[in-house]
């Protein structure tokens, strides 16, 4: 029973991270009337820049963990308002008068690309950062197993909860 809260508890972290996702998707399409699936992929596009970042930051320009995590989110989000604003100006305004089955094709085009683009930046590397805020933070004990969330995945539910 335990190894089930276990699962509940990491289902939970990754339901919460989901949610925005799916929040992101239903207002697109609620107020466009046209499905976006470029939206996924700009959102792992966005992720992956601010670890490419983050990982120069702390390994090349020798920043501290949390100033090579900001530079990594000022890169994220900086990348997430240009690229937002070329998709919008120069192929979404382009196609606002076609026909739904247009957008969704140029959508998942988009997200081919953003997905090879993340890939080659990679270079097919493993990034690793130090853990951060990783502590244990234990819900329940067994004999011997512990359920447990890390301090990083409660604030993550946290940002989600009070978003």
């Amino acid at each position: 029973m335990l190894y089930f809260f276990q699962q509940v508890l990491n289902g939970l972290h990754s339901g919460a991270l989901y949610a925005l996702l799916a929040f992101g998707y239903v207002l697109t399409n609620g107020i466009l009337h046209r499905t976006n699936l470029a939206y996924g992929a700009l959102f792992a596009f966005c992720g992956h820049t601010m670890i490419l970042t983050a990982a120069f930051g702390y390994q090349v320009l020798w920043l501290t963990l949390f100033a090579s995590v900001a530079l990594g989110v000022a890169a994220a989000f900086l990348y997430a308002a240009l690229l937002s604003r070329v998709l919008s100006r120069s192929i979404f305004e382009p196609l606002a008068d076609r026909s739904p089955n247009a957008i969704v094709v140029t959508t998942l085009g988009i997200l081919l690309a953003l997905s090879e683009a993340s890939r080659i930046a990679a270079d097919t590397h493993d990034l690793w950062l130090p853990p951060m805020l990783a502590q244990p933070i234990i819900f329940a004990r067994g004999a011997n197993f512990n359920a447990t969330l890390t301090l990083i995945q409660l604030l993550d539910c946290a940002v989600v909860a009070a978003t």
